[in-house]
Parts: structure tokens; sequence; C-alpha cells
């Protein structure tokens, strides 16, 4: 990642501002598929950390180190669609179910891990 700036390398797979509301609707929004993946989910808990933690990789190219740091407008936008409570999120980011998630993300979706030197993660989509 050294064609970033230091800045880029700051802020990389954090959110630095919230997402409008095209960015939501873009990156967020489930569509069948992923609502179909969504709910083979075992629970409230684990179907709306799957959802943010794909919307987020899409969002951001890479998984937040917790998901339940997702800003809360994302989090209220995805639980919306599933008729949750944001707050059914809690306690996700502590379970093992959330690498779980990040693996059978990448696997459905074609993401490939980019580890650099240093250690920062980065997914690309297949050619």
């Amino acid at each position: 990642m050294a064609f970033l700036t230091d800045e880029q390398r700051r802020n990389y797979g954090t959110f630095t501002a919230v997402p409008d509301d095209e960015q939501l609707a873009g990156y967020f929004l489930l569509d069948r598929e992923a609502r179909r993946r969504v709910m083979a989910c075992r629970g409230a808990r684990s179907q709306l950390g799957y959802a943010v933690q794909l919307g987020t990789v899409r969002f951001l190219g890479t998984f937040l180190g917790n998901p339940e740091h997702a800003p809360a407008e994302v989090v209220e936008y995805i639980a919306d669609q599933l008729g949750y409570s944001p707050s059914v999120l809690t306690g996700y980011g502590a379970e093992r179910t959330r690498w779980d998630h990040q693996s059978a993300i990448e696997d459905a979706y074609g993401y490939t891990d980019l580890r650099s030197r240093s250690g920062a993660r980065g997914l690309s989509l297949p050619s």
C-alpha cells in the first residue's frame, strides 16, 4: 500500500464520515441474494452482523476490526431492512461467528484477501 498517502493509510478501513443516502442504497441495500444469505444465519444478532459486515466490505473494501463500530446510521439502515432493532448487534463483535461470517462472505462473493507486509488487510473482487 505504498502508493497511498499517509492520510489515506490512516483512514483505510475506517468510516471517515457517515455514508449519505446514495451510498447507503448503493452499498448497504440487501438485494435478494444478500437477504437469502443473511437469513441463512442463525438468530437476529448473526443475521444483522453478517449484513453489516457485507455492507462494510462493499463500502470500505475491508472488514472493520469490530463490526459494532460501524456508524449507527449504517446499522439502523440495515436493521430496518431486516425488521430488527439496531441494538440486536450488541455483542456480535466479541463472537467467533463474526470471523466465520467474514470467511463466508469472502467465499460467497469471491473476495481475495490481500495482505501487505505491514499486515494491512484489503480485499479485492475477482477480475
